[in-house]
């Protein structure tokens, strides 16, 4: 789902947009329009926040032998959290296999443990990029698709109240029953502790 379908999604639920093109000669159009952002950000905040993060790898190309620190507010601009530790170091045969040891201290330091060497792969939940006025049409909003479709009903809500307070409201109210019923996506493991078998940790 791209920027301007959320756009034109929003506008629909508000009776401004004609078909599938968006009137922004129109100036009540473009009221909305230089709006939007904001109210975008904030739906977009809050299905981050309640589970819906983005999951993205940080990878570490190289590690030496030794405890190995990262700090990830400085090397991860958009490092929101790591609930769920999800550390793979590498074998001899280049399976990923879970790092036992592996800690996260203070909610943004990665210690690696003395032991695992070469590629090691970090999963973390990431903060969206914010959505501004220059942001591009055909930008991918970086939501799961069943996040994705239910943020124009967040945003019609919160634009549409100074208009129509009843139907904001009404929308308002489906964006929680859809948000409620969104699933938490799979993390790959349930734990962080790991036997070896090969000896290669």
């Amino acid at each position: 789902m791209t920027w301007k379908d959320v756009k034109l999604a929003v506008l629909q639920k508000m009776f401004s947009a004609d078909g599938t093109t968006i009137n922004e000669n129109d100036e009540s159009v473009r009221e909305y329009m230089n709006a939007m952002p904001q109210a975008a950000n904030e739906g977009l905040q809050l299905l981050c926040t309640a589970g819906k993060a983005l999951r993205k790898c940080y990878e570490i190309p190289d590690k030496d032998a030794g405890v190995m620190t990262v700090d990830l507010t400085r090397e991860l601009t958009d490092f929101y959290r790591a609930d769920r530790l999800e550390v793979y170091g590498f074998d001899e045969a280049g399976t990923p296999c879970p790092v036992t040891g592996a800690q996260l201290v203070g909610g943004r330091f990665l210690v690696l443990p003395d032991g695992v060497q070469g590629k090691v792969l970090f999963y973390y939940d990431a903060w969206p990029p914010a959505i501004t006025l220059t942001t591009p049409d055909d930008e991918e909003i970086p939501l799961d698709p069943d996040a994705a479709v239910i943020l124009p009903l967040y945003i019609a809500s919160q634009l549409y109240k100074d208009d129509d307070i009843a139907i904001a409201t009404v929308y308002r109210n489906e964006f929680e029953v859809a948000f409620g019923l969104l699933k938490q996506p799979c993390s790959g493991v349930t734990s962080d502790e790991f036997t070896s078998v090969s000896g290669w940790i």
